[in-house]
């Protein structure tokens, strides 16, 4: 049996797992500070402290690029603290347990690649477009991280030559654009359903939203050539997602002389459980 967390930008998951099959997941809100975070540790140590005894470790998915030899995570976030401090140190001595990490991309990619949406694929990405945008190469079946642990961190990209794509692909960051442009807070849901109604700033947006994922999606075939691109986090549960990039698709083909290879694109198949999947099988892979 194993404790697995997913830390978001916006929640934080855990449950336990046993033979792969998850328990009933509970969920708290991300707090602000590191200081909250160690209390939340803290509670969940507390929450199964009757199964404590057959827990063999805990694993954790979270944003970032996790450093096995530091016990640090590194690159950046949303939850600017988780870099700052030593995560693996201090969760050793909360649970007196192993514990594995990786990259909530990483993780989720593992629960599509081996259950869902890839398993019958051997070259694939896995892209995440929730708060912010990353994913995870895999030629082979495996995970390729780079030279600097960097492959996947799709949201780095420029696609209008200032911005990156974590930036004008996300969903949050539309929400932001948009609350500003009418004068009172919305969320990235908000939009999408305002732009059905007709409002024309948010059909803007998501339009806008629709094509930089696009152009994003078609530099990735062109740079890797999977097999398939495989689209998860928030925006992969709008039933329309891959009718409308495909169409955006076709328009940037559109512009001049491009090749008529477009991409393969497939919805995850099990949404928000799975970074937590993926995280019961870190200590495996």
């Amino acid at each position: 049996m194993k404790l697995v967390i997913d830390i978001g930008g916006t929640s934080i998951k855990y449950t336990l797992c046993e033979n792969g099959v998850l328990n009933k997941i509970k969920q708290v809100s991300s707090p602000k500070y590191w200081e909250e975070m160690v209390e939340i540790f803290k509670n969940m140590a507390v929450d199964y402290k009757n199964s404590f005894n057959k827990i063999v470790s805990v694993n954790i998915s979270v944003p970032g690029i996790p450093n096995n030899q530091t016990g640090r995570i590194d690159g950046a976030s949303s939850l600017h603290y988780l870099h700052e401090v030593e995560f693996i140190n201090t969760l050793e001595k909360i649970f007196n347990k192993p514990i594995y990490f990786e990259n909530d991309a990483n993780c989720a990619s593992l629960a599509e690649l081996h259950f869902g949406a890839g398993k019958n694929y051997q070259d694939m990405l896995f892209l995440v477009i929730g708060t912010g945008i990353g994913g995870t190469v895999i030629y082979n079946r495996e995970i390729k991280r780079g030279a600097h642990d960097f492959a996947g961190e799709f949201g780095m990209m420029l696609v209008d030559g200032r911005h990156e794509w974590a930036v004008l692909g996300s969903a949050v960051h539309m929400a932001r654009k948009v609350s500003k442009e009418i004068g009172r807070e919305v969320t990235g849901e908000e939009v999408f359903n305002l732009a059905k109604e007709g409002n024309t700033i948010a059909k803007k947006a998501v339009e806008e939203l629709y094509f930089y994922n696009a152009l994003g999606i078609y530099n990735l075939q062109y740079i890797l050539d999977p097999e398939v691109i495989i689209i998860g986090g928030g925006i992969s549960k709008h039933p329309d997602l891959i009718e409308e990039i495909n169409m955006k698709l076709k328009e940037i083909m559109s512009f001049g002389q491009r090749s008529p290879l477009i991409p393969e694109l497939r919805v995850c198949e099990y949404g928000n459980d799975a970074n937590l999947i993926g995280a019961s099988m870190i200590d495996e892979n």
